[in-house]
């Protein structure tokens, strides 16, 4: 897959769905930024600079419990990591 271009990537896509060009951008260019928008939104929880409440109401609670169930893994991975240097 990382062989092939980005234009036959959206070749494929067209043949393949049977839309127009501009209806499979416009579509891409919606997935990317829901992908960018959910991943700053994680990112500014974990810092903290976005409250708890907003990221549940924005990616609900199983993602958001998944988030906080790795979050703490890597605290204990990293503290057990310490405590044998």
């Amino acid at each position: 897959m990382k062989d092939r271009t980005l234009a036959e990537h959206l070749d494929f896509l067209v043949a393949e769905r049977g839309e127009d060009e501009a209806m499979v951008l416009a579509e891409a260019l919606r997935a990317g930024v829901e992908a960018l928008y959910r991943e700053a939104l994680v990112e500014g929880f974990l810092l903290g600079r976005i409250p708890r409440e907003k990221v549940l109401h924005e990616i609900g609670l199983e993602a958001l419990t998944e988030i906080e169930l790795q979050r703490e893994a890597l605290r204990r991975d990293v503290e057990w990591g310490l405590r044998g240097a």
